[in-house]
């Protein structure tokens, strides 16, 4: 399928290709002549007998383990939307440690670019612990930034929390050219795996009349112009409403209903395909350039453009565009050419230029209603390594699902490998949490995970499965240096694997741009759980980003939860009443570590939840 064909998997095999390469862009990265690098005695250019070229190298003498031991190379010009490759010589005497190449985006005023409250930045070159140890070793991985406002990289050599000796010559970044894009296979290319029927998303009409077709999804009801000039769409949850009309031009050619069950409703025209989706996405491919103009029925409270993916949200619900650019081949982008300058009153209106050969989703939520019974009923606590059979069972009086993080693989990273550290305690776990009546649910790291490839990481997770007997699981992240649909079939895949167990997702930065602010409702839906917030500056229990980025109530709804490390001038109390008034949920962290917080969810938290399911109950009797 063309869907797994996904951008670090075409760069990781890049060089096969044979693409011609522009000169190299780094300042002194033989280390023979002046300036780049800011050095120091413990980073700095020396001579060797063995250097790969030339005489002098880099050497970066870390004596204690540091967080980040790094060294500061030059700013390296680039241009957005555009791969380059990066390549070096590095030789390790200790090997302690990961160690990263790459670096962080900045604009063409030397600002340091940010996704919310992090730096952006990429590490195209990742090294686990002893791995180039002894003698010299050639790396490359290829990047592209798809922030347009991304004019250079901040280059940086990076070795974290280890001891190691580290020599490093013949740094190269090169601009890389891509190969031409193939047509999409049409209606095949809108068209992924996975039953949103299994949870409660379904497509329930399917008719025409005159010259409208209709669909009818579980939150969506939509009019298509036969002869593909526009799409009208309304809401029908939690209430029916107007939401958005994309008009199509040139139209889409008259369209035809290619496949129409409980989970799709396929439709093909001149040169495009639609995917109708009861997860709220309408999927456009297109192998023409077509303008798409959206006309609002609604005023937004969180209106987001980032990167040419726009996001509008109401209290109600929203919509979403989000072009996919397919970076890996050259071609131009999709770019917006009409933007509203106020978004206060209902009709404002957006083009975009969406070229050929690509996706776009359209996006439109929520697709389902809330589940107020799973709120109350589906319960968290977060553990470390292998608990006691006692500190489960006393977890077990309170939650019914228990996610296990990474320290309990070998190593304890977050990009892998994920092994075991110990299978005798781990199956000790996950007996006794079963024994128990907890759902066990183990940590897994999509975007940081080493190995990109999709295919294979479903692989890992189903094998893990198989062999462990676990039930659902903790993604911390998805797909971040993916477009939309790595993620869309990631996580359908996974749902399809798990069935009703749960699905627990961190995604503080998300799809379509790896970004805290604009996210996929269409991708969000397919999780029970939604972790947000973490690392980003909320000022206070008002901030609009706790509604409407953490919050998923009559968004994605998925059930929220908030990570709020940074969140200015309140309680954990606080902290909950605010979810609780969102209709969001709090996990309980580590049980046992804080003896404070312990007490909070045993003798407020979770009394107030049972409080708050008695009084729904009632409600629903009346």
């Amino acid at each position: 399928m063309r869907r797994a064909l996904v951008l670090p998997a075409v760069l990781a095999v890049a060089a096969a290709w044979g693409q011609d390469v522009g000169p190299n862009l780094v300042v002194n990265g033989d280390f023979e002549g002046e300036g780049g690098w800011r050095t120091n005695e413990t980073r700095n250019i020396v001579e060797v007998e063995d250097a790969p070229s030339g005489t002098h190298v880099l050497m970066m003498d870390c004596a204690e383990p540091e967080y980040y031991f790094a060294i500061a190379g030059p700013d390296v010009p680039i241009e957005p939307r555009t791969l380059y490759r990066i390549s070096l010589k590095i030789k390790r005497e200790k090997g302690g440690g990961h160690l990263r190449v790459g670096g962080g985006y900045v604009d063409a005023e030397g600002n340091g670019l940010k996704r919310g409250s992090w730096s952006l930045h990429t590490y195209p070159i990742n090294l686990q612990p002893g791995e180039a140890r002894g003698d010299w070793h050639d790396y490359e991985g290829d990047f592209i930034s798809a922030r347009t406002d991304a004019a250079a990289l901040a280059l940086r050599i990076i070795i974290k929390n280890g001891v190691d000796t580290l020599y490093v010559d013949d740094v190269e970044i090169r601009r890389v050219e891509r190969p031409e894009a193939p047509p999409l296979e049409l209606p095949e290319a809108v068209i992924w795996p996975g039953h949103p029927s299994a949870m409660g998303m379904r497509v329930e009409d399917v008719a025409q009349a005159d010259e409208l077709l209709t669909v009818v999804t579980t939150g969506a009801r939509m009019q298509f112009d036969i002869a593909g000039a526009g799409l009208t769409v309304r809401q029908r949850v939690p209430e029916e409403r107007d939401l958005v009309r994309f008009d199509f031009e040139p139209p889409l050619g008259e369209l035809s209903i290619a496949r129409s069950d409980e989970d799709v409703c396929v439709l093909t025209g001149d040169e495009v395909a639609l995917s109708v989706n009861p997860d709220g996405l309408i999927a456009l491919g297109t192998n023409r350039r077509i303008e798409v103009a959206a006309t609002s029925a609604i005023a937004p409270e969180h209106y987001r453009l980032v990167s040419d993916n726009l996001l509008a949200i109401d209290e109600l619900g929203g919509f979403c565009i989000y072009p996919e650019q397919r970076l890996e081949y050259e071609l131009e982008p999709s770019v917006f050419v009409e933007t509203p300058e106020d978004v206060s009153e209902p009709g404002w209106t957006a083009r975009l230029v969406a070229e050929g050969r690509k996706l776009v989703a359209l996006g439109v939520f929520p697709p389902r209603p809330f589940p107020w019974e799973q709120s109350f009923e589906d319960r968290i606590a977060h553990s470390n390594r292998y608990p006691t059979d006692e500190a489960i069972r006393w977890m077990a009086e309170y939650c019914n699902i228990l996610v296990l993080h990474q320290s309990i693989y070998a190593g304890g990273s977050s990009s892998g490998p994920y092994i075991i550290e110990d299978d005798e305690e781990y199956l000790r776990v996950i007996a006794t949490a079963h024994d128990a009546g907890m759902e066990v649910c183990p940590y897994f790291n999509p975007g940081a995970y080493t190995v990109g490839d999709v295919d294979k990481q479903l692989a890992l997770l189903r094998g893990h499965r198989e062999r462990y007997g676990t039930d659902g699981f903790y993604f911390d992240g998805l797909g971040r240096k993916n477009e939309w649909p790595w993620s869309y079939y990631f996580i359908r895949r996974v749902r399809d694997m798990v069935g009703d167990a749960c699905i627990y997702t961190h995604s503080t930065l998300n799809p379509p741009v790896n970004s805290p602010s604009i996210y996929c409702p269409f991708i969000d839906t397919w999780s029970d759980f939604q972790l947000r917030g973490e690392g980003q500056a909320i000022q206070g229990v008002d901030d609009p980003y706790l509604r409407y980025v953490v919050g998923t109530f009559n968004i994605s709804n998925s059930i929220a939860t908030l990570k709020g490390d940074k969140m200015a001038g309140t309680t954990e109390r606080q902290r909950i009443r605010a979810m609780f008034h969102l209709h969001g949920r709090a996990r309980w962290g580590y049980p046992g570590y804080n003896e404070d917080r312990d007490h909070l969810f045993t003798t407020w938290y979770f009394p107030t939840l049972d409080k708050m399911e008695a009084e729904w109950r009632a409600a629903q009797e009346e």
